[in-house]
């Protein structure tokens, strides 16, 4: 299976004194959603982190033009709104798929916990691949908010959980995930289900 058959997308939380990091998900066929690469950056002008991210799409074999979801503040509220926005550097560069999506983190939250339910197969619907280290070591630090427990504690760590967030937001949420119809062996069916498609040669 290759990632350029899937259907991708990308959460972005913004950071230049703090740390930002965009990060890769792609919806996989039994309706389970994998976190396969991240790019953290910090003191990085928009130039550049756009730049690193088509690197990154590039490595993959994606299109650049894939869908971005971002905190809605580095983007425009409202048309004609004048000056040049991080999110229109972004874009001017290379990020071509950036949207606003909804920065309301009781609702984000949410998502992030259904993905982090278990799926018929046992498993998270939400996984992660080890190559995403800043990932892997903030993710377990999250705590609740002392006075919101809906809400993270935002004096921590939490700008690779906030990408998480705007990518389930943004419509990269896991599915029901398809129970495989059992074939017997030397079936038309097992024969469809090894080989791909199609009609008899």
């Amino acid at each position: 299976m290759r990632v350029r058959d899937l259907r991708v997308a990308c959460g972005l939380d913004w950071g230049n004194s703090a740390p930002g990091c965009i990060v890769w998900g792609a919806a996989l066929p039994d309706g389970h959603v994998h976190l396969f690469d991240e790019l953290k950056f910090q003191r990085m002008t928009a130039k550049m982190v756009a730049e690193a991210f088509t690197d990154k799409c590039r490595e993959w074999k994606i299109k650049p033009t894939i869908p971005v979801y971002c905190d809605p503040s580095i983007l425009p509220a409202k048309k004609g709104d004048v000056g040049e926005w991080i999110g229109l550097t972004l874009i001017r560069h290379g990020i071509k798929g950036l949207q606003r999506v909804s920065n309301d983190r009781v609702n984000g939250w949410q998502r992030v916990h259904e993905a982090l339910a278990a799926s018929p197969d046992g498993t998270p619907w939400l996984t992660m691949h080890p190559r995403c280290r800043y990932l892997a070591r903030t993710f377990p630090l999250q705590v609740q908010d002392e006075h919101d427990p809906e809400d993270l504690d935002t004096t921590g760590d939490e700008h690779g959980m906030d990408g998480i967030r705007y990518l389930f937001v943004g419509g990269l949420r896991p599915g029901s995930a398809r129970r495989a119809t059992p074939t017997r062996p030397g079936s038309w069916g097992a024969f469809k289900r090894q080989y791909g498609t199609g009609r008899a040669a």
